[in-house]
């Protein structure tokens, strides 16, 4: 089977998004593997653990996060994005950090391994 990349830059509430958590988790039911999974743009915003979705709603903050923990697939969080869009995590803020634990920190450099290492790289 193969190893994939996956590269997320919508945000939460973009339904492209929820495609993305979904086809996550086809590759890993059809036998693939994911070797990481890396936030960027907008994509960032599935990191703050802050923010509720409506109850109408799938709550991509969370389905994320339930992911992670199911799959052990590493979540990676652009740094630079996040930092652009508010996020904060416990290094930078002593008194408060809205990135959710399960997101990895890293910069473009990981995106550049994770290319590299996956036999396919999806854009969602």
């Amino acid at each position: 089977m193969s190893s994939f990349a996956l590269i997320v830059t919508t945000s939460p509430t973009d339904n492209k998004t929820y495609t993305a958590l979904t086809f996550a988790q086809q590759l890993l039911a059809d036998g693939h593997s994911i070797i990481g999974i890396f936030f960027y743009q907008d994509g960032v915003l599935n990191a703050n653990q802050y923010v509720q979705a409506p109850s109408d709603e799938v709550n991509l903050y969370q389905a994320w996060s339930t992911f992670q923990k199911q799959s052990a697939t590493p979540l990676h969080l652009c740094i630079t994005a996040g930092e652009r869009r508010g996020l904060t995590d416990s290094n930078e803020v002593a008194f408060s950090h809205n990135i959710d634990d399960h997101f990895t920190i890293s910069g473009l450099g990981e995106l550049v391994v994770l290319t590299c290492k996956a036999d396919k790289v999806i854009q969602l």
